[in-house]
């Protein structure tokens, strides 16, 4: 899976365990950042790298979610 993160700063990703018995893979997807945020409650969708099955999960099953750039960012401000 490639992804280049330098051209990338408007994506948060997730990833989850693929739901399929026998399975365990872990899937990874990505979703624009704008409007992201705690009140946000729409599933990810994901497909399985392994088995190739389509899935979601809700934010409280997700294995690892980060955040968007900015957030990370302290905004300064000289007087």
């Amino acid at each position: 899976m490639s992804h280049d993160w330098d051209e990338r700063d408007d994506e948060v990703a997730a990833g989850a365990n693929c739901p399929m018995p026998d399975c365990g893979g872990l899937a990874v997807s990505y979703r624009r950042s704008d409007g992201v945020g705690p009140e946000d409650a729409e599933p990810w969708e994901f497909t399985c790298p392994r088995c190739g099955i389509a899935f979601t999960v809700s934010d409280v099953d997700l294995i690892f979610h980060s955040v968007p750039k900015d957030w990370l960012l302290a905004k300064v401000h000289v007087a």
